[in-house]
């Protein structure tokens, strides 16, 4: 009968053991990656010779029109894990899944928000590599593009 007694008090010590490594995940606050960089970034269209700066203000007066009437060719917004990324007739969000230091950059990956056939998301993965505090490029397996920084009105160089 003692070895029974013995054999119980175990498993409770295993069962206890158990519920507070569960507990002490659910409670401990998860760690998400955010982006290196943040704002409101803008990819001006080669066709329209406009600068960094009037390609931003034309963001600021028209917002996403600006990309649908062609004087920029592609607008990105980062904010903490999501980007939303304005291009031609097309609006999407995607949240981050990861970035890892890379040479010249970042490997970033990420998932879109909508979901394709039978509930399944494809996986997008590119080097975003920061040239300098106003300029950045994002290199994936096809092209790569450049996208200069939109401030606050009166924050930019002139």
């Amino acid at each position: 009968m003692r070895t029974s007694n013995i054999g119980i008090h175990k498993r409770l010590a295993d069962c206890a053991q158990l519920m507070g490594l569960v507990g002490l995940l659910l409670s401990s606050p998860a760690v998400a990656d955010i982006y290196p960089i943040k704002g409101v970034w803008v990819a001006p269209n080669r066709d329209f010779s406009i600068g960094p700066n009037e390609a931003c203000f034309t963001v600021r007066l028209s917002g996403i029109e600006a990309v649908a009437r062609k004087f920029i060719a592609e607008l990105l917004i980062f904010n903490e894990n999501k980007r939303y990324e304005v291009k031609q007739n097309v609006q999407a969000v995607s949240t981050l899944v990861s970035t890892k230091p890379a040479e010249g950059g970042y490997w970033v990956t990420e998932f879109p928000d909508v979901r394709r056939r039978f509930w399944f998301r494809q996986k997008i993965s590119y080097l975003l590599t920061i040239i300098d505090p106003t300029t950045i490029e994002i290199r994936n397996n096809s092209h790569r593009t450049r996208f200069v920084k939109c401030g606050p009105r009166g924050k930019l160089p002139v």
